[in-house]
């Protein structure tokens, strides 16, 4: 059965300057991500759109549900911003771990590789820039993840960050 992340994702906009990116989940009580303009305190990643574009989020963990191919239910990355008519899209997976905890990274390669994996198969991809962003609040950076980025590059075609600011061009 077809996967529409655009029809089946919780849908929230902002055209602000600066805006963040918010997962309220707790342990298995599992919200949707969403789109916060004005409490940083909860922000896990910021956006930075100079430009001021209108940006969709689409939340997609709780919301686009998807089967592997051995049947069990994939998991899926928090969300995915799309601009400029759905030609830019920046998958987002949200962390608030001690970076410390080499883990949240492989977790969130898991997550965004299953899901841009689906996308790319549900829908036309021509044209498209696609990035992807792993953003952990309690790590603003991480260095010494080239190899981890330049593997995660030739699986999927993707450039991945790990960092919590995402800018929009």
């Amino acid at each position: 059965m077809p996967v529409d992340f655009f029809t089946q994702g919780q849908k929230s906009t902002s055209d602000k300057e600066l805006f963040g990116i918010c997962d309220d989940t707790i342990g298995r009580d599992k919200t949707p991500a969403y789109l916060d303009e004005s409490n940083l305190d909860n922000w896990i990643a910021e956006v930075h759109n100079g430009s001021r574009k209108h940006i969709d989020f689409y939340a997609i963990d709780c919301c686009v549900v998807w089967c592997l191919d051995n049947g069990d239910y994939a998991n899926a990355c928090d969300g995915m911003l799309a601009y400029n008519d759905n030609h830019n899209i920046v998958f987002v997976e949200l962390k608030d771990r001690n970076p410390q905890y080499k883990q949240w990274k492989i977790k969130a390669e898991k997550q965004l590789k299953s899901t841009i994996e689906c996308f790319k198969s549900n829908h036309n991809t021509d044209g498209v820039l696609i990035k992807a962003y792993a953003c952990n609040k309690q790590a603003l950076f991480d260095e010494g993840v080239e190899e981890y980025l330049e593997r995660f590059k030739d699986e999927t075609g993707v450039t991945l960050r790990v960092f919590r600011e995402i800018e929009i061009q």
